[in-house]
């Protein structure tokens, strides 16, 4: 059936069947102008102080207030008209609410005529939707305990700011109502109101769930992956045990962690994965193992099993593997390099010629200091120190300690109470050679060893002692080189000859069970200690097992296809890449820039105003 409308100045005009008013009013508006009708002059504009505030971003500021209050007032009334009986005395008053805000709203529309484009974003008035909305969100966030999850903090919030904005019931743009003379503005049922609101707290809590995710990793970046509601203690005494247990409870209820359930994520907590993270000293160590030029991947920057399981991957596959072979290679040569220092020489590799140049270079030092002259000697010392060893050993050793043949010879030196630096030199010398044969050949007495080694030190600072400061100086560094020689040939499978490479393991299992207080206590701290120690808290990620590179075929094809994936591999393991996953593990921000407890404040409301913003700005248009 057609549609019949009366419009001002032209008459009856007849529409399809099934036109809607929409389409109708579009039609109208290309109808010719009346005679004697000029077209419509473009807004004027504004003169007074009012005027301009109000086409000011000042007015949107004031207008974006505005919505909140209307879109609350006009919530509470749409519900209120629900109940029974009181419904109908409220229809009115609602009726009539919202004539005046669609008045309202075409206002500041004209108002802001020329000010904005038509996609423009109205700064101001997103400016009012945040402030207005932003304290009953953080309200409802606290009230439901969800200051520490991001996530469902940002829903929470998003859904309060889009059940705080207005419906708008009355077109604002120019519709058949406009231009008819028997039409007035429908009034918006109830279903359709509630259909949008649901769709503005839906798109809310959808568009406040995703600020929240996107703040939280935003703070991981700048501050490090430490979960939020994890504030950075402050400086002050150490908590006694009370204090920290209460500690301990405390951070394990407010940490948000990822529940794992069936092989899949709970969604809406995010926290820092517990396995990204290095420990204190493995941090110390790090920093240390960089000074001297190590190299670590990603995953052993930050410490994450998920990169380290990629980087395995990588490794072992012969199209991903060049990059992470030069790693190995460089921390080698660095570790070589530092065992090389400790006993005496400038060497990459500590294969046979480097060994036996070290040993020269110490036995050089011995020979130099073997003086004809008789020096006095320390009675008490000597014969202390080796009742001492006696004692340690006794019941250890095949056979009594005081039966050895040195040790005869050098209680013979003490009785006397004098020697020459020849004779010191001498014995300290073959003390050594049967040190070093008991603890290195299969037959030998390895607890006898240890304590001829013991003995020996005892000779060389009777040595020592009748010596000017100069040579004082060199014999002890020869004294040092010494030990550290007999630790690798000593111990086997520290150094390979063959390859001239240490064994990192191997290494450290040497110094813990030689030099406890050196090493494990860290008393000693010199290139060779540290480098194990790096070598120790920083393996490889996986071993070369040569089975990858068993399975490829070296063929001109697989060279040209391995190029761009180990170019891709390079990118990954290069030093800016590295930088940039511990700098994200870390945090940006550098320590002390930002006080902990604004750090605090702003882990905890950036995902209530992340949706409270969005949702104002996109919403409350």
């Amino acid at each position: 059936m057609a549609q019949t409308v009366n419009v001002i100045g032209y008459g009856p005009i007849t529409f399809p069947d099934g036109m809607s008013r929409e389409q109708m009013a579009e039609a109208l508006k290309k109808l010719p102008p009346l005679p004697g009708t000029a077209a419509p002059a473009a807004p004027a504009a504004p003169q007074t102080v009012m005027e301009k505030l109000a086409a000011s971003p000042v007015g949107g500021v004031v207008r974006g207030l505005r919505d909140v209050a209307e879109g609350t007032a006009q919530f509470a009334a749409r519900g209120a008209e629900q109940l029974p009986v009181i419904g109908q005395f409220i229809r009115p008053a609602r009726q009539s609410f919202e004539q005046a805000m669609t008045a309202g709203e075409k206002q500041y529309r004209q108002d802001r005529t020329g000010q904005l484009r038509p996609d423009e974003l109205d700064v101001g008035r997103m400016v009012g939707n945040v402030g207005g909305t932003l304290l009953p969100s953080t309200a409802a966030v606290k009230a439901l305990n969800l200051a520490t999850k991001p996530v469902k903090a940002g829903a929470v919030s998003g859904a309060v700011s889009g059940a705080m904005q207005p419906v708008q019931t009355g077109a604002t743009a120019p519709t058949l109502s406009d231009l008819v003379t028997e039409t007035r503005p429908r009034d918006m049922s109830a279903g359709e109101y509630f259909t949008q609101k649901a769709q503005q707290i839906g798109f809310g809590g959808a568009l406040g769930a995703g600020g929240g995710y996107l703040t939280d990793k935003m703070m991981s970046i700048l501050f490090g992956s430490r979960a939020p509601g994890m504030a950075t203690p402050a400086p002050g005494p150490a908590p006694g045990p009370a204090t920290a247990q209460a500690q301990s409870s405390a951070t394990a209820t407010a940490t948000p962690t990822a529940t794992v359930t069936g092989g899949q994520v709970t969604p809406g907590v995010v926290g820092a994965d517990t396995s990204a993270a290095l420990t204190e000293a493995q941090r110390a160590i790090l920093d240390r193992g960089k000074m001297m030029g190590f190299r670590t991947t990603p995953g052993q920057e930050t410490g994450s099993r998920s990169l380290q399981q990629m980087e395995a991957r990588m490794e072992s596959s012969p199209f991903t593997s060049g990059p992470f072979n030069e790693i190995k290679a460089a921390n080698q040569k660095i570790l070589n390099q530092s065992t090389a220092q400790a006993i005496g020489v400038n060497a990459s590799e500590l294969s046979n010629p480097v060994l036996a140049q070290a040993q020269r270079q110490i036995s050089a030092v011995y020979n130099k200091v073997a003086s004809p002259t008789v020096q006095k000697l320390d009675q008490s010392y000597v014969l202390n120190g080796i009742d001492l060893l006696d004692n340690a050993f006794e019941g250890l050793t095949t056979q009594p300690f005081k039966s050895n043949i040195f040790v005869k010879q050098l209680q013979d030196l003490a009785m006397k109470g004098e020697a020459t630096g020849q004779q010191l030199a001498a014995l300290s010398s073959k003390i050594g050679k049967r040190a070093k044969n008991e603890m290195t050949t299969m037959t030998g007495d390895r607890e006898l060893g240890q304590a001829l080694f013991q003995m020996k030190e005892i000779v060389d600072d009777a040595l020592s002692s009748g010596l000017t400061a100069a040579d004082q100086a060199a014999f002890q560094a020869a004294r040092t080189n010494y030990r550290n020689l007999m630790t690798l040939r000593s111990s086997p499978g520290v150094v390979n000859p063959s390859s001239g490479n240490v064994n990192a393991p191997n290494l450290a299992s040497a110094l813990t069970r030689k030099d406890p207080k050196g090493f494990v206590f860290g008393e000693n701290q010199t290139p060779m200690y540290e480098a194990a120690r790096f070598a120790q808290a920083f393996k490889p990620i996986v071993g070369d097992t040569g089975t990858a590179t068993r399975t490829m075929e070296y063929t001109p094809l697989n060279v040209m296809l391995s190029m761009p994936t180990n170019l891709a591999a390079r990118a990954y393991t290069s030093a800016p890449s590295t930088a940039i996953a511990s700098r994200l593990q870390t945090g940006l921000m550098p320590g002390g820039v930002v006080d902990p407890a604004m750090e605090e404040l702003m882990r905890r409301a950036l995902p209530v105003t992340a949706g409270a913003g969005l949702v104002g700005g996109l919403l409350g248009q």
